[in-house]
Formats: C-alpha cells, sequence, structure tokens
C-alpha cells in the first residue's frame, strides 16, 4: 500500500511549525453493534470543538483520519469535503469535519498501522522539504474495539512483529504512539503496541474517551515535552490521565 500521490499538494498553515496527528480508527463490523458506530460519528463531530479550542493545536495542527474495517484500510479525508480515499490525508485541524463512518468487514489493525506510519514518513519528508519544522513529534493514536485479523477474518498475531517496529520510531524521536481500547479490545494486543501509552477503556463513552485523547495531546505536545525520550513523556501523559480520571470519577460521584 502507497501514500497518496497528492501529498505535495497539502494545504499550507498561517504557523511556521507543525503538530502531525493521526487517527487509526477501527471501523469493523464489531462496530455496527448496539449503535457503536453512531456514537462515534458523533463524538467526532463534538470532539473537533475541544481541539480547535486549545490555541496551540488549532495554530500547529495537522490531522489525519485512517480507518480499518469496512472497504480494508482508507484514509479518508479528515475535512469531510471529498468521499472516499483522500490524495491529501492531513488537514488543518482547524478544518477538521469527519465524513461518516461507517461500520463493516474484518479488523486489519496491523496494515492500518503500516499505513498510518508510510503516510506519516511522508508527509515528514514534504515538510522537511519546504523548509517547515515539527512543533514536536507526531502523535499516533490507535482506537479499536476488537483485536487484529486477517483479510479472512481470522484472528492475527502480526502485531508482535509490528510492536518492535513501533518500539524504534519511539526511540529514534520520530513519533509517539497511543493505544485506546474500549470493549471488544484485547489488552494483551493493547499493550504489546504501546507498552506505556495503552488505556483499555471499556465503561467510558466515545465522547469520554476522545476527551481523554485531547488532555493526552495537550500533554504530548507541550513545549517541556519537546527533548524528553519517550518514556518520561508517556509518564507525564499518564499522569495527566489518571488526574482527570480522578477528577471525573469524583465529579461523577457528586454530581
Amino acid at each position: 500500500m502507497t501514500p497518496p500521490s497528492g501529498l505535495d499538494a497539502l494545504p499550507v498553515q498561517p504557523a511556521k511549525s507543525r503538530l502531525l496527528l493521526t487517527l487509526v480508527v477501527d471501523t469493523s463490523s464489531s462496530m455496527a453493534e448496539g449503535g457503536r458506530i453512531d456514537e462515534l460519528n458523533q463524538a467526532l463531530q463534538n470532539w473537533r470543538g475541544e481541539l480547535t479550542r486549545n490555541d496551540h493545536i488549532r495554530r500547529h495542527g495537522e490531522i489525519a483520519l485512517i480507518t480499518f474495517g469496512k472497504d480494508h484500510v482508507v484514509a479518508l479525508d479528515p475535512s469531510g469535503r471529498t468521499a472516499g480515499p483522500s490524495t491529501e490525508p492531513y488537514v488543518p485541524v482547524s478544518e477538521f469535519n469527519p465524513p461518516t463512518l461507517e461500520a463493516g468487514g474484518v479488523t486489519p489493525m496491523i496494515d492500518a498501522l503500516q499505513y498510518a506510519f508510510q503516510l506519516l514518513s511522508a508527509r515528514r519528508q514534504h515538510l522537511r522539504s519546504s523548509g517547515i519544522p515539527l512543533v514536536n513529534r507526531p502523535l499516533v493514536y490507535l482506537m479499536t474495539d476488537g483485536v487484529p485479523t486477517d483479510s479472512t477474518g481470522h484472528r492475527s498475531d502480526r502485531w508482535r512483529d509490528f510492536a518492535p517496529v513501533i518500539r524504534q520510531q519511539e526511540s529514534g524521536k520520530h513519533l509517539l504512539f497511543f493505544a485506546f481500547g474500549v470493549d471488544g479490545a484485547e489488552q494483551e494486543v493493547l499493550q504489546g503496541l504501546a507498552p506505556q501509552s495503552w488505556r483499555f477503556l471499556s465503561n467510558l463513552s466515545f465522547a469520554e474517551v476522545l476527551t481523554l485523547m485531547s488532555a493526552s495531546i495537550e500533554s504530548a505536545a507541550s513545549e517541556t515535552s519537546r527533548s524528553k525520550p519517550a518514556e518520561e513523556v508517556y509518564r507525564d501523559v499518564n499522569a495527566r490521565l489518571d488526574k482527570d480520571a480522578r477528577i471525573r470519577s469524583f465529579l461523577k460521584g457528586n454530581g
């Protein structure tokens, strides 16, 4: 699978540096159960407001949306202006208005992550050749309710082979990777792919999951995180998310 050919025609941000956000979202058939895909679609629309309220993310951020399940692996237009696969997978966060996602098919999670890394590498290279620096390491987020499968729907353990690729990218300060799982996800897979940055969020709505994602973006993209090793950034993010979880639990108990 090769990156779209239109990467050199991507939109230009007013800021002189970039923060690249890549969402890799499960749209397999299990997401059709219990109205999950509808809930996710509504949560993504509302999440746009959370992202753009942060001035740093709004000014510097570019976002890509990659789905796996229906139509196998697709880089959608995050602005929602075009249907189907996009030739411009990254758009400014200020233009984030995702299309309606549909559920179906198996769970080619590792194919999706490999494709996400390809797109991210191509975008980094284009920015570098254009003299535009990254404000911080790119952030890649996996959101899933299942386990990786092959093309026939049988469970696949390819994630074990891909995990070292992620570790190599982290150690080289090329990216930070987060894995968020909801009901149906397998904790062994989440932990294997993201040992220091995984969350199993079985009791949260997609809106709450995305709110946690926003908090992790703010923490990981802070100025103090730029030069830190990945494990230190993950430690800071986890401390932030744990604090937010305690506050949320307190508010629910006193609501």
